[in-house]
């Protein structure tokens, strides 16, 4: 017998595929209505995700340092760049940014944006610099279609990132969606316009990391 909480999600997905069972080039305006509307945000737990937590924490031997060599004949080093997009209200983005990254959070709302700044102005001491010797990175929030790579000239000058962390732009289970052009030659994203030698972590549970040509390390790190 299903309990309530799994009642429960059963209900949000089959009224999130309802609400985005239109022609794909109109779910930008879908995702905008949600924020807008603001009363059914069903992937908001109010809390960074706890499988990135831990990957962040416990796996330094998969993802390595926060800092990456700038200029090898000096040994010059600066803050890797990490981009979350669609980060909802901002948690992820906060989260990386008390481990030392420069995180970018990318949505395609000007509610969610504002919602990233208010999350950050109120509750930003909830992420503290977890390592003193690294110190903490900065966030930088903006409004932009990921499948339109423009805004990422906007984040940094390369528009470039060493880690990537997605569970919703490429993952969104319930829709067919272009987001599997991404690590595909399509004109629409290429994946090496957005990193520059790094990870790219992806959470899904309808596709598998080594389709992408990717590598898997999801593997050791469970969310509950």
């Amino acid at each position: 017998m299903a309990t309530m909480s799994e009642e429960k999600a059963a209900m949000a997905r089959a009224r999130l595929k309802q609400h985005f069972n239109v022609p794909a080039a109109e779910h930008e305006d879908r995702w905008v209505d949600l924020w807008n509307a603001g009363d059914f945000l069903p992937w908001d737990r109010q809390l960074p995700s706890p499988a990135l937590n831990d990957l962040l924490d416990q796996r330094k031997d998969l993802i390595g340092s926060c800092f990456i060599e700038d200029d090898s004949s000096t040994g010059t080093k600066r803050r890797k760049k990490a981009l979350v997009p669609g980060c909802g209200a901002g948690y992820d983005v906060l989260l990386l940014a008390s481990y030392g990254y420069d995180a970018y959070g990318l949505e395609v709302s000007e509610k969610a944006v504002q919602r990233c700044v208010e999350e950050q102005k109120t509750n930003g001491h909830k992420y503290p610099v977890k390592d003193e010797a690294s110190g903490a990175g900065s966030c930088t929030f903006l409004k932009g279609d990921f499948f339109d790579t423009a805004w990422s000239k906007e984040m940094t000058a390369e528009g470039t990132f060493e880690f990537v962390y997605d569970y919703t732009v490429c993952c969104f289970d319930l829709l067919p969606i272009r987001s599997f052009h991404l690590f595909g030659t399509s004109d629409v994203v290429n994946a090496q316009r957005l990193m520059s030698g790094g990870t790219v972590l992806l959470r899904s549970r309808c596709i598998e990391a080594s389709s992408l040509g990717v590598e898997d390390v999801t593997a050791p790190v469970k969310e509950t």
